[in-house]
């Protein structure tokens, strides 16, 4: 197995295509769903001219902050389902994750998201949306692959540290004194757009596409969205 290889968040050049993800820290279908898009852009030739920004959307904002639940008995009792269910969902996610050659863990915590990304947020405003997406596709990754744990306070403002923001101010942001604004507002964007749930992709401020699309429909987008994007640029 391998780690989930990086997309490109910044580039020296304008990037051919600008690809806007609202996504969830917990989310195994974003986890899927980014690591299809990796895979599309590698095969359409397109590394390297692919922007990647992260956008906050909370899968479940009624999840209690202090206590943290396993990831499988929040569905038991969240969404009603029989435990063999739900084991079963987690197994066939990890296939997918096989499949992709990624690492998926199916035992994790779970809790309220809301403070990592009012911390994404609070990075973004400091440093801008690419330190802001690295942040979050790194804590995300690390999750699935069962190296962090996103409730664990200390390490989320550790790694928020590491991305270049001040300590005060993570925590600030962390414990909900501020930016949770800016997380409500793209919440809103994502709700305005017809998504009812995540990942929801955008490409160049244009097409929308939710959930985590099938490899050969994300390079067929790819595809088509780049062949235009090219023709923009020679008229120009």
């Amino acid at each position: 197995m391998t780690d989930a290889p990086q997309i490109e968040t910044t580039s020296s050049t304008e990037p051919l295509i600008t690809v806007d993800v609202w996504t969830d820290v917990v989310c195994p279908w974003c986890y899927i769903g980014e690591s299809r898009l990796h895979d599309a852009i590698e095969a359409e030739g397109l590394t390297g001219q692919v922007h990647l920004r992260a956008h906050s959307f909370e899968l479940d904002p009624t999840s209690p902050v202090e206590t943290t639940k396993d990831n499988v008995e929040h569905l038991v009792s969240a969404k009603g389902l029989p435990r063999e269910q739900v084991e079963q969902m987690e197994s066939q996610i990890q296939e997918m994750a096989r499949e992709l050659g990624r690492e998926y863990v199916t035992g994790r915590p779970m809790a309220n998201t809301r403070g990592v990304h009012r911390v994404m947020q609070a990075i973004g405003e400091a440093h801008g949306v690419d330190a802001a997406t690295a942040f979050f596709m790194e804590l995300q990754r690390g999750y699935f692959t069962g190296t962090a744990n996103p409730f664990e306070t200390e390490a989320v403002i550790a790694r928020a540290v590491e991305a270049g923001l001040d300590e005060e101010v993570a925590r600030a942001a962390h414990r909900g004194d501020s930016h949770d604004d800016l997380v409500e507002s793209e919440v809103r964007e994502a709700a305005s757009m017809g998504a009812r749930g995540v990942p929801f992709f955008l490409f160049n401020d244009k097409y929308t596409a939710p959930g985590a699309l099938p490899l050969e429909a994300f390079q067929q987008a790819l595809r088509q969205i780049a062949d235009e994007a090219r023709a923009e640029r020679a008229e120009a």
